[in-house]
C-alpha cells in the first residue's frame, strides 16, 4: 500500500541585518548614512526619506520598528512617516521614515533604526542602520548626489512584491551626476532641389552618475536595491562644478549595466551608471499642412 502523503508548508526565513565580523581595519562598516531635511521647504529633492521593509512568515508574527537618537539611545522615538502598505502580499510590513519630521521634532543628529521580531515563536532583531540627519543647506548638501526611488514590482530574492504600495527610499551620496550627452538623432530627406529637409530630430539624453569611493553600505543600496527594483526613479544633483545647477528630482531610467571599480589596497569602491530620461519627449518632426 502506498501510505505516503504530500503536506505543502510555509517556509520560514528570518529577517537579516547586516553585521560585518571585524577583521582588525580601523575603519568598519558602515558610516553613518547622511540624511537631508528642510524645516522651511517642502520640496521633494530637499527632505529625505528611509524605507524599512520586513518580511515576516505568518501574519501572527510580530515586527516592532525602532527609532532612537543617538545621544539618548534608551528611549524610543514615536514613528514619524506612514506605514508600508503592500496590498498584494500581506507579509511584507514595515516603515517609510520621514525625516522632515524628526527634524522639526527632535533637531539634527545621529538617529539608529532597528528591527526586533518574533518569527513563529522565535525572537530576534538587528540594526537596519545609523542616520545623521542635518538640516537642508547648500554647504550641507555640498558635493553630494540623491537617488529618490519608488518600488511597484515583485523582488523575487527577498520575496516582497511592492505592487501598488507606498513605498519608497532615498540614498545621499557623495558623488556626482549630470554631464547630459543629448544623442541626438537626426532623420532628414533630400528634397528634389537638391535640399535638405528635416524629418524628425530627437534628443536621447544620457546622463552619468558617479560616485566618490564610498563603502559596501553604498554599492549594496545602489546595485541590488535602487537599481535593480525601482519603477520610478528620480536623481539629484548638489556639486557646485556641476555644468548644469537645475538637476533636481529629474526622472530617469538606468539605460547601461553600471560599472564598478575596486580601489585596490582598502575597502572603497566608485559606481557608475549611465541614465536617460524617463519620458521621451525632446523631439521635433516635420509637420506638413
Amino acid at each position: 500500500m502506498n501510505y505516503r502523503q504530500k503536506i505543502c508548508v510555509n517556509v520560514i526565513r528570518f529577517p537579516q541585518g547586516f553585521a560585518e565580523e571585524n577583521r582588525g581595519l580601523k575603519k568598519e562598516c558602515c558610516d553613518a548614512e547622511l540624511k537631508l531635511a528642510s524645516s522651511t521647504s517642502n520640496d521633494s529633492y530637499k527632505n529625505d526619506w528611509s524605507g524599512v521593509p520586513v518580511k515576516i512568515s505568518d501574519i501572527s508574527d510580530i515586527v516592532d520598528i525602532i527609532i532612537t537618537k543617538c545621544d539618548d539611545p534608551f528611549n524610543p522615538l514615536p514613528l514619524l512617516g506612514e506605514v508600508l502598505d503592500c496590498p498584494e502580499d500581506e507579509l511584507t510590513v514595515g516603515y517609510v521614515f520621514e525625516w522632515k519630521q524628526y527634524l522639526l521634532a527632535y533637531g539634527e543628529g545621529l538617529y539608529t533604526i532597528s528591527v526586533q521580531f518574533t518569527i513563529s515563536g522565535t525572537p530576534g532583531g538587528y540594526d537596519f542602520g545609523t542616520f545623521e540627519l542635518k538640516e537642508f543647506t547648500i554647504p550641507n548638501a555640498a558635493e553630494t548626489s540623491r537617488v529618490y526611488s519608488q518600488f511597484n514590482s515583485y523582488l523575487q530574492r527577498e520575496l516582497m512584491d511592492f505592487t501598488n504600495s507606498n513605498y519608497k527610499d532615498t540614498i545621499r551620496f557623495h558623488g556626482f551626476f549630470g554631464n547630459r550627452e543629448p544623442k541626438t538623432e537626426i532623420n532628414n530627406l533630400i528634397s528634389k532641389g537638391r535640399k535638405i529637409e528635416k524629418v524628425t530630430r530627437e534628443n536621447l539624453n544620457a546622463y552619468t552618475l558617479r560616485t566618490d569611493p564610498v563603502s559596501i553600505c553604498i554599492t549594496r543600496r545602489l546595485l541590488d536595491w535602487h537599481f535593480l527594483n525601482e519603477d520610478v526613479c528620480k536623481i539629484s544633483d548638489h556639486n557646485r562644478t556641476n555644468h548644469d545647477y537645475l538637476l533636481f528630482d529629474l526622472p530617469v531610467a538606468l539605460e547601461e549595466t553600471p560599472e564598478i571599480e575596486y580601489i585596490e589596497g582598502n575597502r572603497w569602491a566608485k559606481v557608475t551608471a549611465i541614465f536617460g530620461d524617463r519620458s521621451k519627449l525632446d523631439k521635433s518632426y516635420y509637420n506638413a499642412k
